[in-house]
């Protein structure tokens, strides 16, 4: 069963312009808003001005990468859902990101419909947690 998107505000952080392009696309065909930028410092700065649901994090990025970005997005905000993006993701980095409470994986190898699931997991969480008093 698919869930209404409503106007769930979604941020894609991440380098590579295919992915980014594909992905924003596919997300908008399904109802989401999305906001993209290409680098963890912009990605910090968007979720600082607030508006965002759920965010998608690249770990493999120039600069700083998505567990550097994740590690700085939790010093201000503990509660957004985060999905780290990742082709290569090793037990090192599933136990490196647990423990920054992220939302889940998301596999660039993976089919899109893959993506569905991952964000039915995370929005049955998000609706929970602001049903709950």
């Amino acid at each position: 069963m698919m869930m209404a998107s409503g106007s769930i505000a979604i941020l894609v952080i991440d380098d590579q312009k295919d992915f980014v392009d594909t992905m924003s696309f596919w997300l908008r065909t399904k109802g989401y808003e999305v906001k993209t930028v290409t680098n963890g410092r912009d990605g910090i700065e968007e979720i600082k001005k607030g508006g965002f649901d759920l965010v998608f994090l690249d770990f493999k990025m120039p600069e700083m990468n998505g567990l550097e970005t994740l590690e700085k997005i939790r010093e201000f905000n503990k509660t957004i859902p985060v999905v780290m993006v990742t082709a290569y993701a090793d037990d090192a980095i599933v136990h490196e990101t647990k423990r920054y409470n992220i939302a889940g994986f998301f596999s660039k190898m993976e089919k899109l419909d893959q993506l569905q699931r991952t964000l039915d997991v995370v929005l049955r969480g998000l609706r929970r947690s602001k049903s709950s008093p």
